[in-house]
């Protein structure tokens, strides 16, 4: 009999197309049968890292889980409708490549918008706290923003755990029932896994500039 103590749950954040790095977190993590990694972030942002990500992630979908994000949903509407609003620079050559690889993009399309467990929730952006989950719309759980000017969580009074990315204020936020650790790896910091049943957090330091958090400020 396989002993529970065995069993681990890991979250990761922030991955975007950090190839590199996410490869050298796994390595730390020293993965095994057991362990099973949920993420919560953007596959799709960037080129040309971006496919390599997603397509390590179908080939090993038995032990890595995912949600849909909000530019995986943009990616799949403007792929099937070609609408400006929901273009990305990057979406022209993913599509070169990933319609070589049609079991991808059916892998892609089929992402549920939240995984819930006995012990944690784990969704891409945020929930409204005063609605019930299954009434949520896709856009809700992908897109939704602050509710009434404050931060979500500060309304969130759930008993089950929530893990969750999107959030653009600080970038490592832990309380009682919402864990939020998205550490810019894209912006030269680092990338992060939480392992749920020991509470331990585990980080592999950036190996690049990918985006220039200064000038990304300027343009904004």
């Amino acid at each position: 009999m396989i002993s529970m103590s065995n069993w681990r749950t890991i979250f990761i954040w922030d991955v975007h197309w950090c190839y590199k790095e996410f490869k050298l977190l796994l390595k730390k993590l020293n993965l095994n049968e057991y362990y099973r990694v949920y993420l919560t972030w953007d596959l799709i942002s960037r080129w040309p890292k971006s496919f390599k990500v997603l397509k390590y992630i179908y080939n090993n979908n038995t032990q890595f889980n995912t949600v849909l994000w909000n530019n995986e949903f943009d990616f799949i509407k403007w792929n099937k409708t070609w609408e400006k609003k929901y273009f990305r620079e990057a979406f022209t050559k993913i599509k070169e490549k990933i319609i070589k690889y049609p079991e991808i993009l059916d892998f892609l399309e089929k992402i549920p918008v939240y995984i819930e467990k006995e012990n944690f929730l784990l969704v891409h952006w945020w929930l409204i706290p005063w609605k019930k989950l299954e009434d949520h719309t896709k856009k809700e759980l992908v897109n939704t923003t602050e509710i009434n000017w404050k931060a979500w969580y500060l309304s969130y009074n759930w008993c089950k755990k929530i893990i969750y990315w999107h959030w653009w204020e600080d970038w490592l936020r832990i309380r009682k029932n919402t864990i939020w650790l998205d550490t810019w790896c894209v912006y030269w910091k680092w990338l992060t896994a939480y392992i749920l049943e020991t509470w331990e957090i585990i980080q592999q330091s950036s190996k690049d500039i990918y985006i220039n958090l200064y000038e990304k400020n300027n343009e904004d």
